[in-house]
């Protein structure tokens, strides 16, 4: 499984930003999205690196592992 770049290590100036429900927050500067997550006390995880602008998730990243563990696992069974 490939890492994805979470809080500093994400290089994009500009991004767009969804919650961890898929709501479109919008574009934000990359300082003001890690503003908005540090506000909420979540992460910031970028899971569309090829989009322009990248596409980051507003959630705790620990619980964006987990779910991805979890489609692997189904994927696994199928």
């Amino acid at each position: 499984m490939i890492q994805p770049r979470v809080n500093g290590t994400i290089k994009a100036k500009v991004v767009r930003v969804a919650d961890k429900t898929d709501n479109h927050l919008g574009v934000f500067s990359l300082a003001d999205a890690l503003n908005l997550a540090r506000s909420r006390g979540e992460d910031l995880i970028e899971i569309g690196p090829d989009e322009e602008p990248p596409l980051c998730k507003v959630m705790d990243f620990g619980e964006y592992r987990w779910q991805l563990q979890q489609i692997q696992k189904d994927r696994a069974h199928d």
